[in-house]
């Protein structure tokens, strides 16, 4: 049987000079910057939902208003606007039906311009989370389109 001298033991490291050791250092730089990294990335995010709901009830804006013209009075042109939202936000919007609100009336300066306003209570997107580390974006988004009936 073959034993071991027992004075093989590793040596004990040298003390090191408080100025050169380099362990940690890259802990500390990601403790610095990931706070930032975080914040920016969050309002990245953040900003990109809210501008794609803004483009979204744009376009059902623009799509309500479109299909208000094939109504012959002003409460079907009504009617067909609201119906046309609805449908628009139940075929995959970004937000609820009943975050919006629909507003159709005739133009106060040119009675054969139809102006649909949809406005929509941003509270629901649920970008609140972020107050603290962004800041307050709008309550509520409106969209308004005009669109001429028949003729030039």
């Amino acid at each position: 049987m073959s034993r071991q001298h027992p004075a093989t033991v590793a040596p004990l490291p040298r003390p090191v000079k408080l100025g050169s050791c380099r362990r940690g250092g890259a802990a500390v730089e990601f403790a610095l910057i990931a706070p930032m990294l975080i914040s920016l990335f969050a309002a990245i995010t953040v900003l990109g939902i809210f501008i794609g709901a803004a483009q979204n009830l744009r376009l059902v804006t623009a799509e309500a208003a479109r299909a208000s013209i094939a109504g012959i009075t002003d409460a079907e042109r009504a009617s067909i606007a609201r119906d046309t939202v609805m449908r628009s936000l139940a075929n995959g919007a970004m937000f609820k039906p009943g975050s919006v609100a629909v507003q159709v009336g005739t133009d106060a300066g040119d009675p054969n311009v139809t102006v649909v306003t949809v406005t929509l209570d941003a509270t629901t997107l649920g970008l609140g989370l972020f107050s603290r580390i962004l800041p307050q974006l709008p309550n509520a988004l409106t969209s308004t389109v005009s669109v001429r009936r028949g003729g030039l």
